[in-house]
């Protein structure tokens, strides 16, 4: 069984300590961070997808290293700067080959996913005219090309109606039953019955919640 494995890691910026010695095991299914604004829930995904590294401490998948991880993660931020010249669809095929991914699986995928998510009818359209809960979803759409076997998500349905938050809720779900997700969401009550783990991150700390 696959797993992240977080050892010792801490995190500062300045003279903050934001992450203090952390140590957790994240096995497949989904994992819900939650705390007060600011304690490190974002910087704590950024260092599972590699966009940061630790000051101290490792992460490893499988037990190896910052490589093995990135080749089997999808990453969603919680803000990211979109190519606007570019179609919704032509930014996704961009992000696949940067995956390795087909160009013709990647681009049924990314089809796929948008119809589960009311995006389809957009993805010719330039990025410059979507609005912000289309961009939101432009970006949880490319974490899930490929199928990754790790998921960071960080409030991936922030500025979505109900009933889109909970069709990407339901995606995250299920792609739950086979990989280690990880994520932030103000869906957090509504999710935690179907998490497999609901973890707080405060005062640099990691514990069950």
């Amino acid at each position: 069984m696959s797993q992240l494995t977080l050892t010792a890691v801490t995190k500062r910026y300045g003279r903050k300590t934001v992450l203090d010695s952390v140590s957790h095991v994240f096995t497949p299914g989904l994992t819900l961070l939650v705390g007060p604004s600011g304690a490190g829930k974002s910087t704590l995904l950024r260092l599972i997808a590699t966009a940061e590294a630790p000051n101290s401490g490792s992460l490893a998948w499988d037990g190896g290293n910052r490589s093995a991880l990135r080749r089997t993660l999808g990453y969603a931020p919680q803000a990211v700067d979109l190519p606007d010249d570019l179609t919704a669809r032509e930014f996704a095929l961009h992000i696949a080959a940067l995956k390795g991914l087909e160009a013709g699986v990647a681009d049924r995928q990314f089809g796929q996913i948008t119809d589960a998510i009311g995006l389809n009818a957009d993805i010719n359209n330039r990025i410059a005219s979507f609005s912000g809960g289309m961009r939101r979803r432009l970006i949880f759409a490319q974490a899930l090309l490929g199928q990754p076997q790790l998921l960071a998500l960080d409030e991936p349905t922030a500025e979505l109606d109900g009933e889109t938050a909970r069709k990407l809720g339901a995606l995250i779900v299920e792609r739950a039953k086979e990989a280690v997700v990880v994520m932030t969401t103000h869906l957090a009550d509504e999710l935690a019955p179907l998490a497999t783990a609901v973890l707080r991150v405060e005062n640099g700390r990691l514990t069950p919640q």
